[in-house]
């Protein structure tokens, strides 16, 4: 069964699913924060798992018999960025830090440019990560990790 979290922007709640949020998650792994960053992701315990590995697509370890979203894509809890050139920064992000990130940002409580906050409000809105690219989730994920952009 699909969960959703609940994003509150000027007093007004928008509920966004787990796959939404999942969605960010593997965009930013997939090459996000791949200027900065080494990644690991984990799914969902019944979508597959990854082995560990860094920089992969998120896609190559689910098995085409896992448990997936209602699109059939693999739905993640977490994934892991780890700042390439000092490993000892960085952290790791579930599903409900980003939906704080995504918070924050529309709350304009950090500095992020304003066309990047526009995209991610229409999303939020219409619950449809599909225009999230990769510059979104990699801020997205920046203010999760660190409170602000760190790399741009």
């Amino acid at each position: 069964m699909a969960r959703a979290t609940t994003i509150t922007v000027d007093g007004a709640a928008h509920e966004v699913s787990d796959a939404f949020l999942s969605r960010i998650l593997e965009v930013a792994v997939e090459g996000g924060c791949s200027y900065w960053a080494d990644t690991e992701g984990e799914a969902r315990e019944g979508t597959g798992t990854p082995n560990g590995a860094r920089d992969f697509d998120l896609s190559d370890y689910v098995d085409d018999d896992d448990e997936h979203d209602d699109d059939g894509a693999p739905v993640y809890e977490s994934a892991s960025f780890l700042v390439s050139k000092d490993a000892s920064q960085g952290g790791t992000l579930d599903l409900q830090g980003i939906a704080d990130a995504i918070e924050r940002i529309l709350d304009g409580e950090t500095d992020v440019p304003p066309a990047i906050r526009e995209i991610i409000g229409a999303a939020v809105r219409d619950d449809d990560a599909s225009d999230i690219d990769a510059e979104a989730a990699d801020c997205i994920v920046q203010i999760g990790l660190f409170d602000e952009l760190v790399y741009r």
